[in-house]
């Protein structure tokens, strides 16, 4: 990372200079918009005002103009009128006529009141056979109330319904009061009777019922009787028998890119009597050609080819658990006794053996994590009360829907451990509970947190419990509930936060607990508390290991049909093709290349530090005609600057500009910070402990057009912010500057590169497509003319700029190659590269012999040492 210094430029490369030149005093406040409330820019926007799909490729928005499409049908044919808000927000917002239909229908079935059962059965031996049975009027008193579980008020208050409330809740006694109170307990009478005569306020949700009085509860039974749940200490026993000790089928369902993260995950777990079955998400091509092989090598291992979609919060994530379950079970060849699912996310703070001795110790016990005490709030946070339905990868809110009566409710989280007999039971029986929350949880949020607790706490295993997830969760809830999800979902939720070296202490703190794997992890945000991790576990990860501190991630691939590169970045990768080859003919007037084919792209971190992006490509020597592999590592070049560390901007550490801003990790995924005229810049500002004050940001483009002026909040808090500006796309190819002012006075600034696009969806940009995509936004960047700042900011206008622009804007073919070709290596290098022949072409090493190739050796994450113990050194 590349620190500012007073008073002079801060660069990685001392031989570059700012592109143009400093000066400039800050506006004053009132000619700025207002954007005092930073943390807002983090959130997600809606999709309906989104210019990117699920995918992360460059969506409709303003580009999708460009290009000659089939026109969309906007037609459906709904089988009712449709008059729930949330469902008619949904249909306006889908894109297809499929999922518009599917979501009519949905609505109208929900309507009418045929998706769910009102009324479900419970099987628990432990409930009582006296749901409802009245005990009498009861005493409540203002500072001791009676009843001291949940409490509700509601115009639909009836014994039946707060009945069935305090069941779902987890109660034994339900008590109405005062007409439109419902309370849940499980016990009551504190206070003594009361004469019925103190009870006979009018219920409003039950014609001819009774709902208490003042200070007086009817007191009902809900049926509930009691909950066992098992404490199951942490009890590890060296001593029992290798043919008495469980088997577990490890379930991981994995997403993304980080496939040498999977293989050391992998690595951890394994052992030759467990089972460990895969499932990549359809979507994730490469993922799943890479583990593949996994199959061939180890004879417990499956990659399944039964894959879903998987979206966060969506059913497809418990329709994938049912069918992974089901497929298991028929694999009879198996004999697993637990199913525990993880994530590429997940890694273990015990070894497996613990694990293994810990579910011998307690055979029989399912471990599912609760939600708590409090059911009713957990049922409004995630949306239970709530019909959704799941098309197009996003997760659409419909209207909202009764709760199942007779049945008690529970959930928490979806990191499971299931004893065999349950999984048997949830898959292979079809009884009047299953089948009704097999349909109820099929049109929920978030269904795999709730079905299966729902389903033990109901059925003839709610005996057979633990409240354990065997998990720890990083949770960081100012950080990690920020609404990120939703642009796939119609509802704001939380995402745990990554562990950091600087949590390792707090991880193995929880060594006598009954937890064995914590979540979540990434090597691309911190490999070194996973390095430190495997020291604790295995002992055998030492200083001298080959890549032991380097991280590579594939972005690109060539192979990959589904995933779509945003044009920008993939103008950007074979960009880096032709400086590749101009540098080294500028070492070695020898060395004549043309670039054949772009293969792949990956992400490059040294000691959790980005160190660049790998280029990996084929070339023709024009001297032999030969075809040949090349990589190259292009490294970023960085243009951040503090002119004057006046006052609170001492504070100031570190600017830099981005898309894809993650508010939970504090970072911008995309990695590279690759830019194109579509794309949705942010600002990211680091500052350290100081006095809050308010700084200005104004964004100015490569025409000295200032595109827009904000006024910035710092609190006084050690800080890292976003700033997203409100800028109409897409924005003028060239360099970008974006200015920081503290009382009228320029203080620091930062520069960032808008590629021209060389491709257009994935293709060569045709010549009709160039002006609008390299002319800048039709109009003003903003709704308000920042003109009048120039001189403050000393930014004058200049029509040479303006006339340079003009002409870049029509250039294609040659031309717009050469342009994209003089602003890269402005940000960035080619620093090596290296051959994947044997060979002395072009004086390249080998790249297996190098240090920072995506061939380098890499034995912990290397998928032949699953299994086996690591080597050291080369």
């Amino acid at each position: 990372m590349t620190y500012g210094c007073k008073g002079r430029h801060q660069e990685s490369h001392s031989t570059d200079k700012l592109i143009s030149k400093n000066g400039g005093t800050g506006p004053p406040q009132d000619h700025h918009q207002d954007a005092d409330n930073d943390h807002g820019d983090t959130q997600l926007d809606k999709l309906e005002n989104s210019n990117h799909d699920a995918n992360g490729a460059e969506g409709p928005g303003v580009e999708a103009s460009l290009a000659t499409e089939t026109p969309r049908f906007t037609k459906y044919q709904p089988k009712c009128e449709v008059t729930e808000k949330e469902a008619i927000s949904a249909i306006s917002r889908a894109k297809t006529v499929q999922c518009k239909q599917e979501l009519a229908d949905v609505a109208c079935l929900h309507m009418e009141n045929k998706l769910y059962k009102t009324y479900l059965p419970r099987f628990c031996p432990l409930r009582g056979n006296n749901t409802g049975k009245y005990l009498g009027c009861y005493k409540d008193n203002l500072s001791d109330r009676d009843l001291e579980g949940s409490y509700v008020e509601t115009d639909e208050n009836s014994p039946d319904m707060c009945v069935n409330y305090c069941l779902r809740a987890g109660f034994s006694y339900a008590g109405l009061q005062y007409t439109r109170e419902c309370w849940c307990g499980d016990a009551y009478g504190k206070h003594g009777l009361r004469e019925d005569a103190h009870c006979s306020s009018k219920c409003p949700g039950q014609e001819n019922a009774t709902c208490g009085g003042y200070l007086a509860n009817r007191i009902f039974m809900t049926g509930f009787g009691k909950a066992i749940r098992h404490p199951a200490p942490l009890s590890l026993d060296s001593t029992q028998p290798q043919k008495s000790l469980v088997k577990i089928v490890f379930v991981l369902t994995l997403n993304g890119r980080q496939t040498r993260q999977v293989v050391r995950l992998l690595r951890t777990l394994y052992q030759p009597h467990h089972y460990y079955y895969i499932h990549v998400d359809s979507r994730q091509e490469y993922m799943f050609r890479e583990l593949l092989p996994l199959e061939e090598l180890l004879p417990n291992v499956m990659v399944t080819r039964n894959r879903f979609a998987t979206i966060w919060g969506g059913s497809s994530l418990l329709q994938a658990h049912l069918s992974f379950l089901k497929e298991l079970l028929d694999k009879t060849e198996w004999a697993w006794d637990y199913y525990i699912n993880l994530s590429e996310s997940d890694y273990p703070i015990k070894t497996i053996s613990d694990l293994t001795s810990y579910l011998t110790t307690y055979k029989g016990l399912n471990f599912l994590k609760s939600h708590g005490k409090d059911t009713p709030r957990f049922i409004k946070k995630q949306g239970l009360d709530q019909t959704f339905y799941e098309c197009e990868n996003h997760l659409w809110r419909v209207g909202r829907r009764p709760l199942p009566n007779g049945i008690r409710v529970d959930g928490g989280s979806d990191w499971i451990c299931l004893y065999r007999s349950f999984a048997q039971y949830v898959i292979k029986e079809n009884d009047e509970l299953l089948a009704g929350l097999k349909a109820y949880y099929k049109y929920s949020l978030l269904p795999a947190e709730s079905f299966f607790h729902t389903v033990l706490q109901n059925s003839h295993f709610c005996t057979e419990s633990v409240d354990n997830n065997l998990h720890m969760t990083n949770w960081r809830r100012k950080q990690g509930c920020k609404c990120q999800y939703k642009h796939i979902v119609d509802w704001c939720g939380c995402s745990p936060n990554d562990f950091k070296i600087n949590d390792l202490e707090r991880l193995l703190k929880y060594e006598d607990k009954p937890l064995f794997f914590a979540r979540k992890f990434e090597a691309v945000v911190s490999q070194e508390i996973i390095n430190s991790l495997d020291v604790y576990l295995f002992g055998h990860l030492q200083q001298g290991m080959t890549g032991l501190s380097s991280y590579w991630q594939n972005e690109y691939h060539h192979l990959d049909y589904q995933r779509k590169s945003r044009d920008g970045r993939f103008t950007f990768y074979h960009a880096f093709m032709r400086l590749t080859l101009a540098s080294l003919k500028q070492r070695n007037a020898s060395c004549q290349l043309r670039p054949l084919q772009l293969l792949e792209i990956n992400l490059f971190q040294e000691s959790d530090h980005f160190h660049g992006l790998l280029t990996l490509f084929k070339v023709e020597d024009l001297t032999s005609g030969k075809e040949l592999t090349l990589e190259a590592h292009m490294h970023p070049k960085h243009y951040y600057s503090v002119i004057d560390a006046k006052g609170p901007v001492g504070r100031l550490q570190y600017l830099e500009v981005g898309s894809d801003f993650d508010p939970k990790e504090q970072i911008f995924r995309n990695y590279g910070r690759l830019l194109g005229p579509f794309d949705e810049v942010a600002l990211r500002h680091v500052w350290d402990l100081g006095k809050e004050f308010t700084v200005s940001m104004a964004w100015v483009d490569p025409a000295n057009i200032i595109a827009a002026s904000y006024d910035i909040k710092i609190p006084g808090s050690v800080f890292t912010g976003s700033h997203k500006p409100a800028l109409n796309r897409p924005l003028r190819p060239g360099v970008w500057t974006v200015k920081l002012m503290y009382n009228m006075a320029l203080v620091a600034e930062t520069q960032f590169l808008i590629i021209p696009l060389t491709h257009y969806q994935g293709r060569l940009i045709l010549p009709a497509q160039v002006p609008r995509t390299h002319g800048g936004p039709i109009g003003m960047y903003s709704s308000k003319d920042f003109s009048e700042l120039r001189d403050i900011l000393k930014v004058p206008q200049s029509r040479e700029l303006e006339e340079e622009a003009a002409n870049n804007a029509k250039k294609v073919g040659k031309d717009l190659e050469l342009w994209v070709d003089s602003l890269l290596p402005l940000f960035w290098v080619m620093q090596e590269a290296c051959s994947m022949e044997v060979s002395n072409f072009c004086a390249l090493q080998e790249c297996t012999k190098t240090s920072w190739s995506s061939r380098s050796p890499d034995p912990k994450s290397d998928i032949r040492s699953i299994g086996s113990k690591l080597p050291l050194g080369r």
